[in-house]
């Protein structure tokens, strides 16, 4: 279901470039960063990305990569009573998360402030993600039956494959280093709509991403 989700969505993309004219060259980036899921651990990405100009405003994109990151963080509460202190306990419920996204968008050139182009991204894409699951279970005293802590076990580990579909929100600036050569920042946040956290732009499957990156004119 997921190649062929992407089959359809670069077929799509070459039938839309090959009806419209561009006003510019086309040009590639090459990014990489940070990326920053909610209630996890920081990772990095890298990204590939053809850029196809349909005006000096407006630009498609379609892009592809990966992306991994470590633990997603869970928290335990037990409340307060007679043999028990409230108490918070911190674990994690999965790791080792490899992301691989195809998505196609398009970027708006907004304002050139100084010696940079400012400008806003929309996106969206089908991703592959891939983790390692993990159940928790409680350490409790034997003689008082207070809870002393969440530990994971590993035993419980459960390799998971999700098929996402997800959109993004960007924005950022465009330096330009030579008549060919342009230096790019840009922060993302992107949502997938079909995660098992099902609140959009709320949940887990919510990720920030913070990248520079080159884009050569061919």
């Amino acid at each position: 279901m997921f190649k062929s989700a992407l089959l359809a969505a670069l077929i799509t993309a070459l039938l839309f470039l090959n009806k419209v004219k561009a006003q510019e060259a086309y040009s590639i980036q090459l990014n990489g960063g940070i990326i920053s899921p909610r209630n996890s651990t920081n990772g990095f990405t890298a990204l590939l990305q053809f850029d196809y100009p349909l005006s000096s405003d407006i630009v498609f994109y379609v892009y592809s990569g990966y992306a991994s990151w470590g633990q997603d963080k869970i928290a335990y509460l037990e409340d307060y009573s007679l043999i028990q202190r409230q108490t918070i306990f911190n674990s994690y419920s999965s790791d080792g998360h490899s992301l691989i996204p195809v998505y196609v968008g398009s970027r708006i050139n907004l304002k050139e402030i100084k010696l940079f182009t400012a400008f806003v991204t929309v996106e969206m894409g089908f991703a592959l993600l891939t983790y390692d699951s993990y159940t928790n279970i409680k350490n409790i005293n034997p003689l008082t039956g207070e809870v002393l802590s969440y530990v994971v076990d590993r035993s419980s580990k459960n390799e998971i494959d999700e098929n996402l579909f997800g959109l993004g929100l960007g924005g950022g600036l465009n330096h330009r280093l030579t008549r060919n050569l342009d230096l790019i920042f840009s922060v993302k946040l992107n949502s997938h709509l079909n995660s098992k956290y099902y609140d959009f732009f709320s949940s887990k499957r919510t990720y920030a991403v913070f990248i520079a990156g080159l884009c050569f004119k061919i």
